[in-house]
């Protein structure tokens, strides 16, 4: 993804390319994606189905990045994303940004914080599902049921203080910006 958004200033121009940061995030979901069905595999009683193991991780190394990149591009590319969440977790947004231009992204950033809350509660649930299942299955069960609650935990705090940082961004007055 190259290219700039046009917009007004040179200060908002946000670039649309992958930084280090976000290539990085892709390789961990590259070997994420490679690495998982092998994990929860191994963990279970029986054979390992390693035709199985090699064509799901070998699906999951490819779409999990395409995913993240479709992610990125459908909320204005990764550099829009980063400046958002600069945006929120300061509290604060430059003076020469218009509204027509934070206003939309932190809304969209307050609202994609509310549907995070959701996935954490199904995340949290799956976890207690699993916990159960765990009960009376194997010893893996019970790390799958502690990677959905690590998910779920995790999904739910970060949700929240991206939540209430966008909330009070958005209400706060801005003197001296059209």
């Amino acid at each position: 993804m190259t290219g700039e958004h046009d917009t007004t200033s040179a200060t908002t121009t946000d670039t649309d390319r992958i930084g280090a940061a976000g290539w990085w995030q892709l390789v961990a979901l590259v070997v994420g994606g490679a690495v998982g069905p092998a994990v929860f595999f191994v963990l279970q009683p029986g054979p390992v189905p390693w035709v199985a193991v090699v064509v799901l991780g070998l699906a999951l190394a490819v779409v999990l990045p395409a995913l993240q990149v479709w992610s990125w591009a459908r909320r204005g590319g990764r550099a829009a994303i980063v400046t958002t969440r600069r945006w929120v977790d300061e509290g604060r947004v430059p003076s020469d940004v218009p509204d027509t231009v934070w206003r939309p992204r932190v809304q969209r950033w307050a609202a994609e914080a509310r549907q995070r809350r959701t996935s954490g509660f199904v995340f949290v649930g799956l976890a207690a599902l699993w916990a159960v299942l765990a009960a009376w299955g194997s010893a893996g069960d019970w790390g799958v049921a502690a990677v959905w609650a690590v998910l779920g935990v995790a999904t739910l705090v970060q949700g929240r203080g991206d939540r209430r940082g966008a909330e009070q961004l958005l209400a706060a007055p801005r003197t001296g910006v059209s």
